[in-house]
């Protein structure tokens, strides 16, 4: 019989679609094992079954309002389905509970920069990744955040962070080509 710790160290270690088959079957076995639906629910945003996630968590915090890490994923999937206002109460709701969360502090600050909200935004990230200071996500976001604030120096300094890091193979490859195009005045 699976259980949600099996679950949830499966999640930590990014094997998202595996945890999806244990909860399912724990919550098949238990409907009403809150745990387990909150965490299929973050597992599902994670995975992009946005709709799937939204459902997920709106009935977990219908029960349990107290939980940072599902208005965060909450948050995120509204991000992804363009529900920017909703994105936007549930990530600031996340911060309430947990002020001090990078996740939320770095998704909020996308958020604003895609709304043009820059230097709020890099407000944001800045705080993140003081908080979680080798966390690619937001060393990535960040350099995006700092192309959109006309600040070169301080992206190509994110730039070169970012290069000492274990990085998903995309990302590198992205990173390597901006280092680049800044290098011979393309950006």
């Amino acid at each position: 019989m699976p259980t949600v710790d099996q679950a949830e160290h499966l999640m930590r270690e990014g094997a998202f679609q595996r945890a999806k088959v244990l909860l399912s079957e724990i919550i098949s076995d238990d409907p009403e094992d809150l745990r387990a639906i909150c965490d299929i629910g973050i597992a599902y945003t994670e995975t992009g079954e946005n709709e799937k996630a939204i459902r997920a968590l709106l009935h977990y915090i219908r029960n349990d309002e107290s939980n940072p890490y599902a208005w965060e994923a909450l948050g995120c999937a509204r991000f992804r389905t363009g529900d920017l206002e909703n994105a936007r109460k549930h990530l600031f709701q996340s911060l309430d509970l947990m002020p001090e969360n990078p996740s939320s502090l770095r998704n909020l600050g996308i958020l604003h920069g895609m709304e043009g909200r820059h230097d709020e935004g890099l407000e944001l990230l800045q705080r993140s990744v003081r908080l979680s200071p080798r966390d690619y996500r937001t060393l990535y976001a960040l350099n995006y955040a700092f192309r959109d604030a006309g600040k070169p120096e301080e992206r190509l300094k994110i730039l070169n962070r970012l290069m000492e890091l274990e990085l998903p193979d995309d990302i590198r490859r992205d990173v390597e080509l901006t280092r680049i195009r800044i290098s011979v005045e393309w950006e």
